[in-house]
């Protein structure tokens, strides 16, 4: 029982300690199996103690593949560290420190976390026996140079150096001497994704032994380390790295094999698959401009925003040639749409970093028969990459530029000067288009107190012509300042935006005129009232209707007059005389009615 404890305890102290180790302090380190190097264990127990360790490690590689990564770098290291235990001898050397009982627990629990990690179950795999029997018969008579397993794939970062670990073992019968390792070296990063930096990279083996030479699969094993710098444009991945081995055999005869190993290349985003580095571009994001508004005639400040696309390459030694394109209406003369004002189209740059953006600024002016449209700058851009590599590069961006307009209008005909409340008056003039910008949906208003109506539409006006405004204007009220109309001329720009000039015009409105004296004798009819011009006349009317009214009073007096003097004639007369003096007095009625 007291032994059983403290195999316990042993046990797990050494699980404790494998939990410890830092995983990625392992990393590329062989699962070396060595023996107590003190005579004063027995050679059956080393040997013994040997084939446990070496089960454990074959039990290892048979199933590494099928872990993943992570997986396999802690593994790996637990399994080295398991070895070191069991194969440890105690301070005096009579014997080992772990026991054989807790040895075989401990590779027991560790195949099971190999199983586990690698998903191999109990119906996958039959247990093999710790201490296998040595086949009878060769299953080969040649030589047989190989790449060792158990070996983490090294990680290549871009322009950092890593160490790349050959394990050479021999697995045929027979010794092979003098072997010489060269590796395939190449100027194509995705062939040789290291730099070179000496003339010779040959390693040579003195011996590796053969089976037939007894010793265990580590004794034939030889490992060759490179330390070698990753080229900055190394393509990204898992690539091939091939060895050349060259190896005298028993008979003196000399045999070459080709071995390949691999590394994981951190490479760089610029760099195609092929090895092929790619171009890096510099590009136009975008533009503004200083005013944000141009107009032709005027200077502004344009900034262009730059940026290098590359994730990987910086770019240097750039220059932008800023050109923008030649347009003219006339035949004769054809120049540029802007010009710079320093004289010099040109920008010097002198690096932008991978990724990385600058604004660049060149202070221009616009002509002043430019139209009112978008015009095209051209960006050509010439640089180089960090290897000196020269590329060139073109981008455009289109700036607008308005032309304001103007607008004139002839002098104003008003027709009469003056008008009376209720008359209308005729208003005249034209309206000139003077600038280079088309004018749309043209329209003019009259604004006063003392006037109604004259609003007219125009429609459109292209530059250079004219558009001729007849408009009529009723008297609404008394003029009672100085008789200023305003003239609003309102009209839409190319780009949609209204604007609105302001002219005048003076125009009397008078209160209407009423006579004093309305009667046939009076200054009804005089001078002033003949001799007045334009307009509607209230006269034209009232004048007959105090003249009908005037005829119907005269004809009812003269009617009540006669009716009156024939009741008195009958009241005068008897009954029996009625018809006799009625004739007469009828007759001499209508004679007096003569005589009125």
């Amino acid at each position: 029982m007291r032994k059983f404890g403290v195999a316990k305890r042993v046990l797990m102290l050494v699980l404790c300690g494998m939990l410890a180790v830092p995983a990625v302090g392992m990393l590329g380190r062989p699962m070396v199996v060595e023996a107590a190097q003190d005579d004063s264990v027995p050679e059956a127990k080393k040997s013994a103690r040997n084939k446990k360790a070496n089960n454990l490690k074959s039990y290892y590689d048979k199933y590494a593949n099928l872990m993943s990564a992570e997986d396999k770098t802690a593994l790996n290291t637990s399994v080295n560290d398991i070895i070191t235990q069991i194969t440890k001898p105690k301070d005096d050397n009579s014997d080992y420190v772990v026991s054989n009982a807790d040895a075989d627990e401990l590779i027991t629990i560790m195949k099971s976390r190999i199983d586990t990690a690698a998903g191999v179950t109990k119906s996958d795999e039959k247990e093999e026996p710790s201490d296998p029997a040595p086949d009878p018969t060769p299953k080969t008579t040649n030589n047989n140079i190989m790449i060792g397993g158990n070996w983490v794939t090294p990680v290549a970062n871009a322009g950092q150096h890593v160490n790349v670990v050959l394990p050479v073992v021999n697995m045929g019968r027979t010794l092979v001497k003098n072997a010489v390792v060269t590796p395939q070296i190449s100027d194509d990063a995705a062939k040789w994704p290291f730099e070179i930096e000496t003339s010779n990279y040959t390693q040579t083996i003195d011996y590796l032994p053969g089976t037939d030479d007894g010793g265990t699969d580590m004794d034939r094993r030889r490992e060759l380390t490179w330390t070698l710098k990753t080229r900055k444009d190394a393509p990204s991945g898992y690539m091939p790295i091939a060895f050349d081995v060259t190896f005298e055999k028993e008979d003196r005869t000399l045999e070459t094999v080709t071995l390949t190993s691999y590394v994981n290349v951190v490479g760089t985003t610029g760099v195609s698959s092929d090895g092929t580095a790619s171009t890096p571009r510099v590009i136009v994001t975008g533009f503004s401009t200083s005013p944000e508004v141009v107009h032709a005639g005027e200077t502004f400040t344009l900034t262009l925003h730059m940026q290098n696309t590359s994730k990987a390459t910086a770019v240097q030694n750039m220059l932008f040639d800023i050109q923008a394109a030649s347009e003219s209406t006339d035949t004769t003369y054809v120049a540029a749409a802007f010009l710079p004002t320093a004289g010099s189209s040109t920008i010097f740059v002198d690096r932008i970093g991978a990724g990385a953006t600058k604004d660049i600024s060149m202070e221009m002016e616009a002509r002043s028969d430019l139209s009112q449209k978008p015009y095209v700058v051209n960006v050509k851009m010439n640089y180089e990459d960090e290897n000196v590599n020269a590329y060139e590069n073109t981008a455009s961006v289109s700036i607008p530029v308005r032309q304001e307009a103007r607008v004139d209008i002839s002098s104003i005909d008003v027709m009469p000067d003056s008008i009376e409340v209720g008359s209308e008056v005729n208003v005249m003039f034209s309206i000139y288009n003077i600038g280079k910008t088309k004018l749309y949906n043209t329209s003019v208003k009259f604004v006063a107190d003392s006037v109604t109506g004259g609003d007219t539409y125009l429609g459109n006006i292209d530059p250079g012509a004219t558009a001729n405004l007849d408009a009529y204007l009723t008297g609404a009220a008394a003029t009672m300042d100085d008789g200023i109309v305003k003239i609003q001329i309102t009209y839409e720009d190319e780009a949609g935006e209204a604007a609105t000039i302001e002219k005048e015009m003076t125009l009397f409105v008078n209160e209407m005129y009423f006579p004093e004296d309305m009667g046939m004798e009076g200054d009804m009819f005089g001078d002033d009232m003949m001799n007045e011009k334009g307009g509607f006349k209230l006269w034209y009317v009232l004048v007959p209707l105090v003249l009908i009214a005037a005829g119907a009073a005269i004809f009812l007096v003269i009617r009540h007059k006669k009716k009156k003097k024939a009741a008195e004639l009958l009241e005068a007369i008897d009954d029996d005389e009625l018809a006799d003096v009625e004739e007469v007095d009828l007759s001499d009625g209508d004679e007096e009615e003569k005589e009125e």
